[in-house]
């Protein structure tokens, strides 16, 4: 194979520490050399990607997707949720269960496994569900999952009700050396509720869900770890109240984790004031003082990871032959509509805006790029078990190139994924991968006259 030097770029990396600018080598799909500025200029056989005004990162992985496949292709198949997530600079996503059928069985994650690798774009990390069709009842056959590829454990969507279940798993996961993902959500305290429970639900006549319903079911599930060494990990963390859970815990030695996604740590509730169904997801967007902790949080490495929760829906699923014309509004829904927006499907697409989201709070100060890799490469690679090996020599030459001054506006008629609900159409970013590789091959080329992948 022919060599490829990425040239005049920073390098970041949180693994090897390195910080500056380095010229990066790559040959056989791996990084064969990190020299100083101009270092492999007598490289006559190979070809050179201008990286000057780039920063050069460890590949972005996504800890927590779901790309729909199999069951659902008219909101995603693994071919479009994967070329998203490499226009948004992964080179690696965590599958969730919630297909249909089930990621519960072996055949299922070959399926999407083999289906991931013909495709030979960004790498699926199949994760297994915890219980049987996501029911929380009878659970899966932890060591055939591991043994066929599970990378994570999570009946995400669905939180696992039965306490004596889940402390089962804890200790059937722990044994393999995995990790399981946790859907929080009280069931009592959320079912037929839209949105968080605040002034935004009471101006549209919806019903709210309190952060209780999030923060008392982690504070249960923690406890049920307390006395091992389980590694628990809290999905898509939303409150205040949660955030201060999972500091006190880990400060009295319990192994927990959590993620934060960019739709929680930028927008508060008044968000979906303007986006409507495209800005309702579980759990909901939440009050500002939320958002501020959630920052705040990932500042100081409460929140160890960024993960997009990328939950494609079509627009029958948002139900927005009802929905559509009524927002932007500031009153009351009708009665039917209000009962349109509570059924209509949580969740919104992520992987091709998260790193320019992610972006504003590097540029407001609130974190470094360092603490970016961290955040969307180093710790999601940890929790999944990946060796990823950073930017070092002999590394898996996976790669994500973002130039961080690049402005564009979020248009989600370019999106490469199958669907288009977000609450960010319109939106002015900064920051984007510029070209990702993953295994030194390029399956993403942003640059200007470059073919798409």
């Amino acid at each position: 194979m022919k060599r490829l030097i990425l040239k005049g770029g920073r390098a970041i990396d949180p693994a090897s520490r390195v910080n500056g600018p380095f010229d990066l080598i790559l040959a056989d799909g791996k990084i064969a050399g990190i020299v100083a500025p101009g270092g492999a200029a007598g490289l006559s056989d190979a070809d050179t990607l201008d990286c000057t005004g780039c920063w050069i990162m460890p590949g972005l992985i996504d800890p927590h997707v779901h790309l729909r496949d199999p069951g659902f292709p008219q909101k995603e198949t693994i071919a479009t949720g994967l070329r998203a997530a490499a226009a948004g600079g992964f080179v690696a996503v965590a599958a969730m269960a919630n297909t249909r059928p089930v990621n519960d069985t072996p055949q299922v994650m070959q399926y999407m496994v083999a289906t991931a690798a013909a495709i030979g774009g960004a790498r699926l990390i199949p994760v297994s569900a915890v219980t049987r069709g996501l029911e929380g009842r009878d659970a899966v056959d932890f060591d055939a999952m591991a043994a066929a590829g599970a990378g994570l454990f999570s009946d995400d969507g669905m939180p696992i009700d039965d306490s004596k279940l889940l402390r089962e798993a804890y200790l059937n996961i722990s044994r393999l050396g995995l990790a399981i993902s946790l859907h929080e959500e009280d069931r009592a305290l959320s079912a037929g509720r839209a949105i968080n429970d605040g002034s935004v639900a009471r101006m549209l006549g919806v019903g709210g869900i309190p952060t209780a319903a999030e923060y008392q079911r982690i504070e249960r599930d923690i406890e049920l770890a307390r006395d091992s060494s389980i590694a628990v990990h809290i999905a898509h963390i939303s409150t205040a109240e949660s955030v201060g859970i999972v500091r006190r815990a880990r400060r009295a030695g319990v192994r927990v984790t959590c993620e934060a996604a960019p739709h929680h740590f930028i927008l508060d509730d008044s968000a979906v004031l303007r986006a409507g169904a495209d800005a309702k997801m579980s759990p909901p967007l939440r009050n500002r003082e939320d958002v501020d902790a959630l920052c705040a949080a990932l500042a100081d490495g409460t929140i160890d990871m960024i993960a997009t929760d990328h939950a494609p829906h079509d627009p029958d699923s948002k139900n927005q032959a009802i929905l559509g014309h009524d927002f932007p509004r500031r009153e009351p829904l009708a009665p039917d509509h209000a009962q349109a927006f509570t059924v209509a499907a949580n969740g919104v697409v992520g992987l091709e805006t998260a790193l320019g989201l992610t972006m504003r709070l590097v540029d407001r100060g609130v974190i470094s790029p360092m603490r970016m890799a961290e955040l969307m490469s180093s710790n999601p690679a940890k929790l999944l078990r990946l060796d990823a090996g950073g930017l070092r020599v002999g590394a898996p030459a996976d790669i994500t190139v973002i130039d961080p001054n690049a402005a564009w506006n979020v248009a989600p008629a370019n999106f490469h994924s199958r669907s288009r609900n977000t609450p960010f159409a319109g939106m002015e970013l900064k920051g984007k991968a510029l070209v990702t590789l993953a295994g030194g091959k390029i399956i993403h080329d942003g640059r200007s006259g470059a073919s798409q992948s």
